[in-house]
């Protein structure tokens, strides 16, 4: 296994990493010494075959992710392409003495754990890549905050699956088939145009509840506001090339006018599309946070 790390951010109470990890044959991974909470960054190549738990795959989609509990060694099948993840590795006795609850319970619900479907959770991953990309004033104290907030919503997590007696799903999601022909139609809607909910559905054979509901089930978002963070996504990525007016823009993202578009960019990001251009070309890097 090669494993290249890109960014580290070392606190007394967590240590967060960015890093690429590639493998050509059957692995087993080292045992982490504190609790780790991993998000996929990477975004071309299938779902995360894993073995010696009941979960096959796991990190299904850009932005899942899963914890494992210390000294828990995995078996990881071969992948095409690299990994990029982010790890937050907490130190032991802190992550138990904040969630209040003992390691024999985070180890007895490991196969719900390794992969989460919690919007909030992602969420607050996010944030921490984005400040670990393009750290500003009091970015560490920033990152140990929000790896905080992450221990509260994990600490939720983990009550509700108490109560649900480690079923880890509020209902059936979809089958791994379905789940990725939903989200390659909707990866593909700045070519194609944006779906509706009844074109989804045809695409798995169900009701468009049922695909509500289930989407739901397997990712933990509801799938229109999954469906407006792609597209906001991809409005970032197009604003940051000089080669598309945000004319240009609206039109590839399906909005009626230039003007409509602004309002609504503005509405999710506080920016205005030129606001958000002209950052990111400060910046100089292309990234976009």
């Amino acid at each position: 296994m090669e494993q290249i790390t890109e960014q580290i951010v070392a606190t007394p109470r967590v240590s967060v990493l960015v890093h690429t990890v590639s493998w050509d044959g059957v692995e087993d991974t080292p045992a982490y010494r504190g609790y780790n909470l991993s998000q996929r960054l990477s975004d071309n190549h299938s779902p995360l075959r894993i073995g010696k738990l009941s979960t096959p795959e796991v990190m299904p989609r850009v932005h899942a992710v899963g914890l494992l509990p210390p000294g828990l060694p995995i078996r990881l099948y071969p992948m095409e392409q690299p990994l990029r993840v982010l790890n937050c590795i907490y130190d032991e006795d802190y992550f138990e003495a904040t969630t209040q609850i003992p390691a024999e319970q985070w180890e007895k619900y490991t196969n719900a754990l390794v992969f989460m479907r919690n919007q909030r959770l992602e969420t607050l991953m996010q944030e921490i890549h984005a400040e670990i990309e393009q750290p500003g004033f009091g970015s560490e104290i920033l990152i140990e905050s929000v790896s905080n907030m992450i221990l509260v919503e994990l600490a939720r997590y983990m009550r509700q699956l108490q109560r649900k007696g480690n079923r880890g799903r509020d209902g059936v999601g979809l089958a791994p088939w379905q789940l990725r022909r939903v989200q390659e139609r909707i990866e593909s809607s700045p070519q194609e145009g944006y779906p509706s909910l009844a074109q989804l559905a045809a695409l798995c054979n169900i009701s468009e509840g049922h695909l509500a509901r289930a989407f739901k089930a397997a990712t933990g978002w509801q799938i229109h506001k999954y469906i407006t963070a792609e597209r906001l996504k991809t409005a970032k990525a197009l604003l940051s090339n000089d080669h598309y007016s945000c004319e240009e823009v609206a039109c590839q993202l399906g909005f009626k006018s230039a003007a409509y578009f602004s309002t609504a960019f503005r509405r999710l990001t506080g920016k205005t599309p030129t606001e958000f251009r002209r950052q990111a070309r400060d910046c100089g890097q292309g990234k976009i946070r």
